[in-house]
């Protein structure tokens, strides 16, 4: 049954009304899996987000932030291969104001630290962030070679975001699927009561139109006739212009609706003098 709505939805097909003996869940099912492929790069972009994720979780401590930050590092420091690496084994430390007291451990050689203040402890193979009693382990996987001398010559903007982006390489995966389900699973939902208002609204014309289908019916014309502007959207996705979909697919839909129910009443006109005719 899939392919056949998938067949009538991209070819526009006369007698995609002979569907509408098919299960009503089977288009709802159909619907949801074309919306899923339809946000493929959607998704993509939300797990491929670097520091400009900070947007969307509402960060910005870029102000509170000393502008010496750069120059606190260690310059016998660096993080290569994975791995945080000094020329000696002195603990470096320094602390910022972030509302209230962040403490920098870089080197650190004591396996704890006091877990009553907020703190980024950095050791060999290993990082911890300790903010709002919250406690997150992290890894130097999202980081390129980086001298900590480098740091001097940077703006505390430039440095911040340095390790913001490499830690976040550790932790994208429990960021990205929550944010996942919540936009993409908005989005969906936000499709599904644009199908039920399309549905409902093109009722009105049941007043002057008698031929025109059921509310149910109508629901299944339109998830068919949303099948272009799903594909249409995927398309445009890939080239990083998501933000437009929303509007191509609101468009695009009730246009392909009413292009399939002109082909069907023009088809049935067609019938009708081939019959009288004969």
């Amino acid at each position: 049954m899939f392919r056949k709505i998938l067949k009538a939805g991209i070819t526009l097909s006369d007698r995609s009304f002979q569907l509408f003996q098919g299960k009503l869940i089977t288009f709802f099912v159909y619907f949801f899996f074309l919306n899923l492929v339809m946000f493929i790069p959607l998704t993509f972009s939300i797990y491929e987000l670097d520091s400009s994720v900070q947007t969307l979780f509402g960060i910005n401590i870029n102000e509170q932030l000393p502008d010496d930050l750069g120059t606190l590092f260690p310059s016998s420091c660096e993080i290569v291969n994975q791995q945080l690496q000094c020329d000696d084994t002195i603990e470096t430390s320094f602390q910022v104001e972030l509302n209230r007291p962040f403490t920098v451990i870089i080197n650190a050689q004591s396996e704890a630290y006091d877990d009553s203040f907020d703190h980024l402890v950095l050791k060999e193979s290993t990082a911890s962030l300790r903010l709002n009693n919250a406690q997150l382990d992290l890894d130097y996987r999202g980081f390129s070679y980086l001298p900590f001398s480098d740091l001097e010559s940077l703006s505390k903007e430039e440095v911040y975001t340095i390790f913001f982006d490499g830690f976040y390489g550790s932790v994208r995966p429990y960021f990205a699927l929550p944010m996942i389900l919540i936009l993409v699973g908005g989005y969906i939902a936000l499709n599904v009561v644009l199908l039920f208002g399309l549905s409902g609204f093109a009722m009105l014309f049941k007043l002057t139109i008698s031929d025109l289908p059921n509310y149910q019916d109508m629901l299944k014309l339109f998830i068919i006739g949303s099948t272009i502007p799903a594909m249409i959207n995927l398309f445009i996705g890939f080239f990083g212009l998501s933000a437009f979909s929303s509007i191509v697919y609101n468009f695009l839909t009730p246009l392909m609706v009413f292009i399939l129910y002109r082909r069907q009443v023009n088809r049935i006109a067609i019938e009708h003098r081939l019959q009288k005719a004969s």
